[in-house]
């Protein structure tokens, strides 16, 4: 494996990771979402039976409450709130590619125009000093708010939520 890579290529494989890392977090907040139905995509519930508070029911009489599960349970949302990556690394050789024909057939004239050079500066991962290449990455991940829709589909649960039917126990 070579050890001189172009920075910009070292920042973008950075970035691109710490953005999987997030696409990471979502998806397994919709899969953890997703427990909270049933294979028909009805919300789960639990049946709780509660002194009834109806003042036509008898002396004893329970009520049947039935609550959805996802209203009952703090909702987990995280994101990555920040990224700290430090390491070394020994700065290699600014190099300049070579000029690029392209043929620019959608102009007018129809002929071959050149590109600027691109230059790139190559760093060496084997790393400077002592500590070699090491890498030190810090991940700090936060609560969020739950979205609009994710608020709106709890709070409307939680309106379904009630007693269900009233029993005289004897």
């Amino acid at each position: 494996m070579a050890s001189n890579i172009p920075l910009n290529d070292l920042i973008e494989a950075l970035a691109g990771a710490v953005i999987e890392a997030q696409d990471n977090i979502e998806q397994h907040q919709i899969s953890n979402l997703l427990g909270y139905f049933d294979s028909q995509n009805r919300p789960k519930s639990l049946v709780v039976r509660l002194p009834s508070t109806n003042p036509q029911a008898e002396e004893g009489a329970e009520d049947y409450y039935r609550a959805p599960l996802l209203p009952l349970v703090s909702t987990n949302l995280l994101k990555i709130k920040e990224v700290e990556l430090t390491f070394d690394v020994d700065l290699g050789q600014l190099k300049e590619e070579p000029l690029v024909l392209r043929d620019k057939a959608d102009t007018e004239s129809g002929r071959q125009e050149c590109e600027n050079p691109k230059k790139n500066i190559f760093v060496d991962m084997a790393g400077a000093g002592k500590k070699g290449g090491s890498i030190h990455v810090v991940l700090r991940v936060e609560g969020s708010e739950p979205t609009d829709g994710a608020a709106r589909l709890i709070n409307h649960l939680a309106q379904t939520q009630g007693v269900f039917k009233t029993v005289r126990v004897d």
